[in-house]
Parts: structure tokens; C-alpha cells; sequence
């Protein structure tokens, strides 16, 4: 949302000039020699070469952008000159000086402010010059770097050559006035950043973020990485089209679990959208969602140090999807949508739904954001910043290449007493994971369910200390007891609850049966565990496996061999299921020894078991 500064000193202008509203430009018949920008000879255009060989000082210019609700406003301008080269070879950044659009006016004036990337800027006779996509620095400096319509129009055909935005020299700063000479040399353009919101409450994006900022700097999610996302309500309802000019956003999810940055909308020809003027992630292919928004006022930086930037106030319905996202420009169709369905359910501890929130993600790239669904319906229940024990149940719908369906179907309880979030995610980011990643099959992700069911917003663990035996209608501990041989016996464990990691009390589980056989004698044991073990303090986060200290697995273990393999790897075992193993010497009646004899029997604990207990006893005749 906001810039880095480099700071210039305040109050410097190279040349004052008027504001002026205008209305949209209309396609108009342009000289034999100007091209188009559109393939259908519409939104005629005028090349980077012209701009530089025919533009001066006195070259006045207009733009669109939007500084409130949906409907562009204009802006007026005139050329400072070009920085050579700045955009790859043979790419200038054409610069200009910019007024109106609450750039120079106001009791704080905004400069060029994020948000506007992608404001198409024309020459007088409404050809499309380029974008509005760069700033020289947070001092709110009215003067813009725009990428040139003809670099924009060919982003994702052409070959590409690395970019190096220099710093400003007089060798490399061309057509510029002496004064303009002297403010802009020693300064270095920076790319101008959308205006990143996700929808939900504070603590829901506050939490996003933080998960966020945990991706690797080799994520191709740079975006999503820097964690500034600003909360903006579920999108809705937008009736107005995009134009040229307004704003547009772009999401790596959509519906209630929009996460995305919001810029302009440079030129539209048919259904092909471009915007930004600039990359979003460089990912070159993409598919992020593309919506509508509303703006609710540009925020002029008081500081001098982060940057005016554009209040995004509510965020449309997608209505496409952006299919490239090149060094120049963005690139989308309106009307595609390559999304598949994510829902996710919160229940309280009876079971009842109390919301059900719904979206998409728009490809098989981003997959890995539907591991952020369950926040929403966690942070909502939870009210709190990620204490809690949940159940989480979750459905994958997958496709294969010949057509073949299936689901991944996993379920696991979580206590924890700190960032339960990124727990409860962690499994099903590494079941996503498992499907995109293999190489045994090439799946493709059509749906993923997921089901939160609060049981406490207390971490509650449960850990095995002794165990209990009936005898009667009692329950007497086990421990150095006798058990009949012969027999079945019902036993059950006495845990040491913990809640939020602090022992509160004991309680007992549920009665498993244990037939002791014919011929058992001497000491017997009997061990209550928890099945899903210790976790080692792992989560995966987008496919990534993070462990604490020295709790990562030290060898690597032999993989699934194939793709049915990998599938029934994936079944989860539950963190609240435990297992009872006895174990006891077996003689033959003539008192020969007939070795060890082990029998076992699982149950359910209250809650996530941890740890284990082993208590001993005598077996009689």
C-alpha cells in the first residue's frame, strides 16, 4: 500500500500546471502512420519512439484514474523527458509532471500515489501514450514514470530483455528542461505499489499476513509476501463495467477469501484487459481473479516517508481472470474463469453451523491459498488470536487427466495456545501440496471443502499418566494390581489435562476391553498412547515444511511409488485417537513357556492426546 522514501525536497515544481475533469477518451481515426493499440484498429496509440523524437516541455498530456467510488476522473500533464533503456533495452520510461486527481491539490497534496498504476495517460488527441506506473519518491513529487502503450501491447508476445531501472543521469535522462535537469538527476524511480487488501475482519488479516510473511523469498507470490494487506469487506455487487481508467483489482482468491492488490485499468480491447503498467508478480503466466472496485478517498502521506496511496472501500464479484502478468503490464480476459470452489464451514461444539463462507481460487498456480479458508471461520468462532481446540475435516476434489475423479478426505483435531491458524492449515496446505507436486499423476484441483468445529477456545491436551481397572462396580487403579488370567477386563486411562499448556486437574478416558489369555502369568504392562504421536512442531505452509529447532526429520524417506500409493499416504491419523497395548509371558499348561503374547484395543480420548504411559500388573489364575 505504501512506497519506500527516498526523499526530495519539498516544494519543487517544474512547471505549474492546470487541472482539468475530462471525459473518457473515444476511439478516433488516427493518421495513416499512428498504430493501434487494439488488433480491431481501436484505442489508437502512439509509439514510445514518437513520445521521445517528437515530445518537449511544452507537451501537454491528459490521464484517468479514479480517487473515489468507480468512475475515472482527469488528470493533466506535460513531458519532462525520457530515462533511456530504464524498462529493458530499447524500453524508455517516458516521465511526466502531473496535476489534478488530488496529485498537487489539497491542504496535503498526494503526489503520484499508489494505486494509480496502470492510469492511462493520452496525448491531446486522445491516442493512449502509456501508464502511469512509476514514482520518484514519497515526497509527494507530482512527476510519474509511465510505461509505454507499445511495450504494454506486446507483454507476454514478445521476447523479453532484462529491465535495470537506472538511477537518473544526465546521460541517461533525455529531453528534459535545465531545471527539470537539476531535480530529477541522482534520483531512482520506483514501481509503484497496487493497494493490497483481503477481505475479512482485523484479526483475520492480521493473521493472513502473518502466514503470509512466512513465504520463502522464492515464492512466486512476492505480492502475498510482503504481509502490508489492509481488511476490506467480503467482495459484492459492482454493476459498473471496467474502463479504462478505473480501478481494477486482481486476486490470488476471490469471494470471501479475496486476497489481492487493487490498481487501474489502462486500456480494454473486446474482452482483453491490461493494467498496472507494471508487474504484479512478474509470473509471467498467471490466473489471478479479476473484480471490480470501489475507492472511498486518496490518503495523502503527512509524513514524507511512506507514501500517498488510494483507500480501497469495497471490492466487486470477479467478472475474469488475469492470464498474464509480465514486466510491462498485467493482461486478463473478462468473462473467463478458471476458478474451482472452496467453502468453508464453522460449527459449534454441538455440531450446528453458525457461517458458511464461499469462493474460488482462480488456478491451479494459487491452489495453495484454499489452506487460508479455515481462518475465516476460525478468527470469527475463536475471538481470539489463535487459542483454541478445533476439529477440522476436509474434502479435496481432484481430477485426472483421463478423467478420473476422486477426493482426499482427512480430518484432525488441534489445541494450541498460539497460532492454531497456521495448524489447522498446515495439514491441508500439505495435501494440496502432495496432489500439485507429484509426478505420478498430473491432478488438477476441483474443489476443497473444509469443516471447523470448535470444541473450546482453550487449548485442552490430554497426556496418559496411569490407568484404571473395574473390578465390580469400581474403578481402582491398575497399577501392581491383579488380573485374573482368562479374563476379560475393561481398563481405561486417568489423564492430566492441560489447558493452554498449564496441568489443570486429571480426568479419565473411555473403557477399552482386554482379554487376558489362558495361561498368562507373571508381570503384565499395559501402554496408553496416542496414536497420531508428537508432531515434532512441523507445519507446512504452501507446500513448504517448516520445524522448530532440531525437530525436522534428519533422513529422508522412501515416497509413494505410485499415484494410489501417494493418495492413501495422505490418511491422517487422528491427534485424538489413542491405542492400549498389554503384553504379558504365556505358559502351556505344563508350564512350558509359550513366548510374549500382546493384545491391543484403541479408543478416543477427549481431545488431543500427547505422550504416553506405561503402568504394570500381576497376572494370576
Amino acid at each position: 500500500m505504501n512506497r519506500k522514501s527516498t526523499r526530495l525536497l519539498a516544494g519543487l515544481s517544474i512547471a505549474g500546471v492546470a487541472f482539468a475533469t475530462m471525459a473518457a477518451p473515444t476511439a478516433m481515426a488516427a493518421p495513416p502512420a499512428d498504430p493501434y493499440f487494439c488488433a480491431d484498429n481501436t484505442t489508437p496509440m502512439i509509439s514510445q519512439a514518437e513520445v521521445v523524437s517528437t515530445f518537449d516541455s511544452t507537451t501537454e498530456v491528459t490521464g484517468l484514474t479514479v480517487t473515489k467510488g468507480t468512475t475515472p476522473v482527469g488528470f493533466t500533464g506535460k513531458y519532462v523527458g525520457n530515462i533511456e533503456g530504464a524498462l529493458g533495452k530499447g524500453r524508455d520510461m517516458l516521465l511526466f509532471e502531473m496535476s489534478g486527481a488530488g496529485i498537487d491539490s489539497g491542504a496535503r497534496p498526494s503526489g503520484i500515489w499508489a494505486g494509480m498504476s496502470g492510469s492511462p495517460v493520452y496525448t491531446q488527441d486522445g491516442r493512449l501514450i502509456g501508464a502511469v506506473a512509476y514514482g520518484l519518491n514519497s515526497d509527494n513529487l507530482p512527476i510519474a514514470g509511465v510505461t509505454p502503450a507499445d511495450y504494454m501491447k506486446a507483454v507476454g508476445s514478445e521476447p523479453f530483455s532484462a529491465p535495470a531501472i537506472p538511477t537518473i543521469t544526465k546521460s541517461n535522462l533525455e529531453g528534459a528542461s535545465a531545471s527539470a535537469e537539476r531535480l530529477l538527476v541522482g534520483k531512482e524511480p520506483t514501481q509503484l505499489k497496487p493497494v493490497n487488501v483481503a477481505s475479512g475482519g482485523k484479526a483475520t488479516v492480521s493473521a493472513l499476513n502473518k502466514r503470509m510473511a512466512k513465504l520463502p523469498a522464492s515464492s512466486p507470490f512476492k505480492t502475498a509476501r510482503s504481509a502490508d494487506f489492509a481488511t476490506v469487506g467480503s467482495p459484492a455487487a459492482i454493476p459498473e463495467p471496467l474502463v479504462p481508467g478505473g480501478n481494477i483489482a486482481a486476486g490470488f482468491a476471490a469471494g470471501d477469501f479475496f486476497y489481492g492488490s487493487v490498481g487501474t485499468v489502462t486500456a480494454i480491447c473486446g474482452q482483453q484487459v491490461w493494467a498496472f503498467g507494471h508487474p504484479m508478480d512478474f509470473a509471467g503466466n498467471a490466473s489471478y481473479s479479476i473484480h471490480n472496485a470501489s475507492a472511498a478517498l486518496v490518503v495523502p502521506d503527512s509524513t514524507g516517508v511512506t507514501g500517498s496511496y488510494k483507500q480501497v472501500s469495497r471490492i466487486g464479484q470477479q467478472i475474469g481472470t488475469i492470464t498474464y502478468d509480465g514486466y510491462a503490464a498485467i493482461k486478463g480476459q473478462l468473462g473467463l474463469d478458471r476458478g474451482f470452489p472452496v467453502t468453508a464451514t464453522a460449527r459449534s461444539s454441538s455440531g450446528a453451523i453458525l457461517e458458511t463462507y464461499t469462493g474460488s481460487i482462480p488456478g491451479q498456480q494459487a491452489a495453495a491459498f484454499a489452506a487460508s479458508a479455515p481462518a475465516y471461520p476460525l478468527y470469527d468462532i475463536l475471538d481470539n488470536s489463535g487459542s483454541g481446540t478445533v476439529r477440522h475435516s476436509w474434502r479435496i476434489g481432484y481430477k485426472l487427466p483421463n478423467n478420473k475423479t476422486g477426493v482426499v478426505s482427512n480430518s484432525q483435531v488441534y489445541a494450541t495456545s498460539a497460532d492454531l491458524v497456521d495448524y489447522v492449515a498446515s495439514d491441508l496446505d500439505m495435501d494440496l501440496n502432495s496432489l500439485l507436486a507429484t509426478d505420478l499423476a498430473d491432478a488438477t484441483i476441483t474443489s476443497v471443502k473444509s469443516d471447523v468445529t470448535l470444541i473450546s477456545r482453550d487449548s485442552f491436551t490430554y497426556r496418559p499418566i496411569g490407568a484404571q481397572v473395574k473390578v465390580g462396580s469400581n474403578w481402582i487403579h491398575l497399577q501392581g494390581k491383579k488380573l485374573k488370567q482368562n479374563k476379560v477386563h475393561q481398563v481405561r486411562p486417568v489423564y492430566r489435562n492441560f489447558v493452554n499448556g498449564k496441568p489443570k486437574g486429571t480426568s479419565v478416558g473411555a473403557a477399552v476391553k482386554i482379554n487376558v489369555d489362558k495361561g498368562a502369568s507373571g508381570v503384565g504392562k499395559a501402554t496408553f498412547s496416542g496414536l497420531a504421536g508428537d508432531s515434532g512442531d512441523c507445519i507446512f505452509l504452501f507446500g513448504m515444511k517448516f520445524c522448530d529447532d532440531e525437530s525436522e526429520e534428519s533422513e529422508e524417506e522412501t515416497g509413494p511409488q505410485t499415484f494410489d500409493e501417494l493418495i492413501a499416504s495422505l490418511k491422517l491419523v487422528r491427534a485424538d485417537r489413542g491405542l492400549v497395548s498389554a503384553e504379558w509371558s504365556v505358559k502351556s499348561n505344563s508350564g512350558k513357556n509359550l513366548g510374549k503374547k500382546q493384545r491391543q484395543a484403541l479408543f478416543w480420548g477427549p481431545g488431543v492426546l500427547e505422550g504416553s504411559r506405561t503402568v504394570t500388573f500381576q497376572i494370576v489364575r
